[in-house]
C-alpha cells in the first residue's frame, strides 16, 4: 500500500479574447477499489459562470463549466491524495462493449499481420494480453510529434513510431482480435510529469492494468483518471470557445510519495 499526492494542471493561453468557453474535464482520479482517493480538489481561472460535478457514462467524474466573458488565459488545476491499495488490479465487471472495435482501434492490413505473427499461444487472459504488449514494444518505437490525438492504430503501428496513446490503441486493437475485453486508461503516473495512457484488460473478475509503452504491469505509482473505449471516450480536456484566437498549451503534472 502507497500513499501518494498529486496534482495536475493544464493552462491555456490564448492570441486574443475568447468568449462563451463551455469546457468539460476528466482530469479528477476517484475511487475505484484500487485506488482511494482523498481530500481531492479543483481550481479553475478564470472564475466566471456555472460549474458542476457529474460522472459520464462510463463512471468518470466530469467536471463542466461555461465561461461566457472574455478571456486570453485559462487554466484547470487538479489536487489531492491517493491511497494505492492494489498495485494493478479492479474488481468490477465488463460490458459487453469492451470487447468491440472503435474507429481508433479497429484494425487495418499492418494489425492484423502483425497479430498473425504475435498470436499467443495459450495461456490466461492476463498471459495473453502480457505477451501481445511485449511484441508490440520491441515492434514500436516512442517517438513524439509524429502522430496526433486523432491517429488511429493502424496509422501508428504503419509507421511503428508514436506515444503512449498509440501504444494503448494499438495494444486495444490486438486485445479485441484476441477476444478480449479492454479498455484504455489515462492517467498519471510517478515522475512522468505529464499525462500517460495504458490499458486495462478483463479477465472476468477483475481489471489488471498493462503499461505498453513500458511493457509492464502498472504499480503502486499509477493514478487513474478516467477511461473509455478509447481516446475519444474520455479526453481529459475538451473544449469549445467563440474567438479567432489561436492556443498555446502547458500541461504540468506531478505524483510524489508521502
Amino acid at each position: 500500500m502507497k500513499q501518494l499526492q498529486f496534482e495536475y494542471e493544464t493552462k491555456l493561453e490564448f492570441s486574443q479574447s475568447v468568449t462563451e468557453h463551455s469546457f468539460s474535464l476528466r482530469c479528477m482520479p476517484f475511487s475505484d477499489g484500487r485506488q482511494i482517493i482523498a481530500e481531492p480538489g479543483f481550481e479553475i481561472l478564470p472564475v466566471s459562470g456555472s460549474i458542476w460535478r457529474s460522472r459520464d457514462s462510463f463512471g468518470n467524474t466530469l467536471i463542466c463549466g461555461r465561461n461566457e466573458k472574455p478571456h486570453k488565459s485559462f487554466s484547470f488545476r487538479v489536487y489531492g491524495k491517493a491511497q494505492i491499495v492494489n498495485s494493478c488490479k479492479v474488481n468490477g465487471s465488463a460490458p459487453e462493449f469492451y470487447k468491440f472495435h472503435t474507429p481508433l482501434t479497429r484494425p487495418g492490413k499492418e494489425i492484423e499481420l502483425f497479430y498473425k505473427k504475435n498470436k499467443p499461444s495459450g495461456g490466461s487472459v492476463l498471459s495473453r494480453a502480457e505477451a501481445l504488449s511485449n511484441s508490440l514494444f520491441n515492434f514500436m518505437t516512442y517517438k513524439s510529434g509524429v502522430t496526433k490525438v486523432n491517429t488511429t492504430a493502424e496509422q501508428a503501428i504503419e509507421i511503428r513510431e508514436g506515444v503512449c496513446q498509440d501504444y494503448a490503441h494499438i495494444l486495444l486493437s490486438l486485445l479485441r482480435i484476441e477476444g478480449i475485453r479492454c479498455r484504455y486508461v489515462s492517467g498519471l503516473a510517478f515522475k512522468c510529469g505529464e499525462t500517460h495512457a495504458w490499458v486495462e484488460v478483463y479477465d472476468g473478475t477483475c481489471w489488471t492494468g498493462i503499461d505498453a509503452t513500458h511493457n509492464r504491469l502498472i504499480g503502486d505509482n499509477y493514478i487513474k483518471l478516467c477511461h473509455g473505449r478509447d481516446y475519444s471516450d474520455c479526453p481529459i480536456e475538451r473544449g469549445i470557445y467563440r474567438g479567432n484566437a489561436n492556443s498555446v498549451q502547458t500541461v504540468t503534472s506531478k505524483v510524489t510519495e508521502i
